[in-house]
């Protein structure tokens, strides 16, 4: 849900993408995972705790001390990715953290690719005037550290 809702607003953000888009349906899968690196649902993995003592960033952190792992900050990161801040659909993006990774790799990820896929190729084809209902400051997300969420996206599918 969260991934569909992140990544229509990117489009309806970037008319030119979504055009692009709609006049090429077959990038739809490239552009999913394009969204889940540029804003997807999960902004921070669940909590874990080092299991040895461990340096990050020249920083030590002790054995079984709380860290959080920032999956949004990894998914912008500009020594990982070109111009990280920047939606580019048809960018080589396989990598990024948008499900986790290693054994906490989400397993309901295939599942989560094909609505997206379904979703955003019906979106597209049914409503050629798609369009954000209101303005984009009247948008709300919801107050949560973990999923990045909005509270609804208005949009308006005709003219």
């Amino acid at each position: 849900m969260n991934l569909i809702g992140n990544g229509m607003l990117a489009l309806l953000r970037d008319r030119p993408w979504l055009e692009r888009l709609r006049a090429a349906p077959e990038l739809i899968p490239a552009a999913v995972e394009e969204f889940l690196r540029f804003d997807g649902p999960v902004d921070m993995a669940t909590l874990r705790f080092t299991a040895e003592p461990i340096t990050v960033g020249g920083t030590d952190i002790p054995a079984g001390e709380l860290v959080l792992v920032a999956l949004a900050a990894g998914n912008r990161d500009p020594r990982r990715f070109a111009d990280p801040h920047r939606l580019a659909p048809l960018a080589e993006h396989s990598a990024h953290l948008g499900f986790g990774h290693g054994v906490h790799y989400c397993v309901g990820a295939p599942l989560a690719r094909l609505e997206a896929r379904v979703a955003f190729t019906q979106l597209l084809e049914r409503f050629p005037d798609l369009g954000l209902a209101v303005d984009e400051s009247e948008l709300r997300w919801h107050p949560n550290p973990v999923i990045r969420a909005l509270k609804r996206l208005p949009v308006r599918l005709r003219k």
